[in-house]
């Protein structure tokens, strides 16, 4: 399971740019939200708009950022081990300080749970009112994120965000897009998800590491040709084709073919996790192909001579 934390004032747009992310990565979210009360409606809102894609776990009481005591790791712990959603995205209430989450987060990671960088919301529209009322908290939650995401800036150019990236100091390793969120491409919100953080203890002072994560190029797809397979009756078939739905002898993409069984011809058709089985007209041989990747060679050879 990866955490991400997702910070920014009250009325940033956090609540929205999850809902958004959540569609465009296509990736099983668990949202953890803390509310000012005990009506959580952001959470509701979240739920009902995403459906299935995000399941929303709210702590009423309190807020993590301010208590962060055996209740949060607790809870962090109890959905990696319950639900073990491929992401966590923690969504602290606006006065949040993100580096205490992370430190605490910290104390719990292992190879299980990691840390994904953080992203900051800022509202283009009201940032300089946060900065001035909570300078403490606005730094904070800048100095902790990788990446910062400036919401309501549909009508902004370029130089816009050119002109917040040098009035928040911001350095040239933190990702400021230069185009509002709606218009980002599939790419840009998967890199979202595709960099880890790390804590390094420099002079004595903690400081927030970021790596892009490489992602390992899949082997190409490969086939493996069957000359005269052989099945002594129609349920030695059906069980060849399960086994290679299941995964067990490789990751197919296709299997098709046509053989003769008990006198009767038949043509098999698999794609990804679905097969069918219907009659034939005679064919001159029997033959199958199977097509995908890492596959058990011996054993999906085996599979078609079912004597």
């Amino acid at each position: 399971m990866k955490i991400l934390i997702i910070t920014g004032f009250l009325g940033a747009g956090k609540t929205r740019f999850i809902q958004e992310m959540a569609r465009q990565t296509g990736q099983q979210f668990v949202i953890l939200e803390n509310e000012f009360g005990k009506l959580g409606l952001d959470g509701a809102r979240l739920q009902e708009s995403a459906g299935d894609q995000l399941k929303v776990w709210e702590l009423s009481e309190g807020c993590i950022c301010c208590s962060l005591d055996l209740d949060f790791t607790y809870t962090v712990l109890t959905i990696a081990n319950s639900l073990n959603p491929d992401y966590l995205v923690i969504e602290p209430s606006g006065v949040a300080m993100p580096s205490n989450i992370i430190a605490q987060l910290n104390k719990i990671a292992y190879e299980r749970i990691t840390l994904a960088a953080p992203i900051v919301l800022i509202d283009g529209a009201h940032y300089q009112n946060s900065r001035a009322q909570f300078a403490d908290y606005f730094q904070d939650q800048l100095s902790s994120a990788n990446t910062v995401v400036v919401s309501k800036t549909e009508n902004w150019r370029r130089d816009d965000f050119a002109k917040l990236r040098e009035e928040l100091s911001l350095s040239t390793e933190i990702t400021l897009s230069e185009t509002h969120y709606s218009h980002w491409s599939r790419e840009q919100w998967q890199s979202l998800l595709e960099t880890e953080m790390q804590l390094v203890n420099e002079n004595g002072k903690t400081q927030f590491k970021f790596k892009q994560i490489k992602k390992q190029p899949e082997n190409p797809l490969a086939n493996i040709s069957i000359e005269s397979p052989y099945f002594a009756n129609i349920g030695w078939l059906d069980y060849a084709l399960r086994v290679l739905v299941s995964g067990c002898v490789g990751k197919i993409a296709r299997a098709k073919g046509c053989c003769e069984i008990a006198g009767h011809w038949v043509k098999f058709d698999l794609v990804n996790t679905e097969y069918a089985i219907t009659g034939s007209e005679s064919m001159e041989d029997s033959r199958a192909v199977v097509i995908g990747q890492n596959f058990n060679h011996d054993a999906i050879k085996m599979l078609f001579q079912q004597k």
